[in-house]
């Protein structure tokens, strides 16, 4: 059996960590794992996909549209555009962060926070949308948006142990903001783990 996760994030956030930290999770449950990534504009802000593929054995990163078990997204806008690589039973994990590319016309129909979250329930029904950032400055690390939302993938697939992410955390990530980052992990869950029941019922 074959997990497949795409994480939808711009420049900036983090996307590309939150990555490598579901990577070496894999590595220390003992699964086989690949991972790739395509880069937009090379600035921040531009968008980031990542592709994350684990099970007993995965051959290739990267998958097609309609194959993802889980959307992870970052930005709402960048969610919506990547809502396509769901497969009709996968579930969109999204955090309400709205950061819009310049190029975002404003004859388009989710140019507010409150639309994009509209649009994308309308979108992919089995969607949990969380206040990441939120979650993270409650944490004193607002950066640690990606940790929350990997907290929240886990609440819902149960891939890993907490100890194993754990030991992935403290391996990938500076050790300045470790024990913030696992907090933030720890909050994810929690938030993800009271609400999922009632989305994915």
């Amino acid at each position: 059996m074959v997990i497949r996760i795409l994480i939808a994030s711009v420049g900036g956030q983090g996307g590309l960590t939150l990555a490598r930290v579901l990577a070496e999770a894999a590595v220390l449950s003992g699964l086989s794992v690949r991972t790739g990534e395509t880069l937009g504009m090379a600035q921040r802000y531009g968008s980031v996909v990542s592709y994350v593929q684990v099970g007993s054995r995965v051959y290739t990163p990267k998958f097609t549209p309609g194959e993802a078990d889980y959307l992870v997204g970052l930005e709402l806008v960048e969610s919506i555009r990547n809502i396509h690589y769901l497969k009709p039973s996968g579930v969109a994990l999204v955090a309400d962060e709205y950061r819009p590319p310049y190029t975002l016309s404003v004859e388009n129909p989710f140019n507010t926070r409150d639309q994009a979250i509209e649009l994308i329930k309308k979108l992919e029904s089995k969607t949990i949308i969380i206040p990441a950032r939120r979650l993270a400055i409650e944490l004193g690390n607002p950066r640690a948006i990606n940790m929350v939302m990997l907290g929240s993938l886990n609440a819902v697939s149960n891939i890993f142990s907490h100890d194993k992410v754990e030991q992935a955390v403290r391996k990938v990530l500076p050790a300045r903001v470790v024990e913030s980052s696992i907090k933030a992990y720890i909050k994810g869950y929690e938030y993800a783990q009271a609400i999922r029941n009632s989305f994915l019922a």
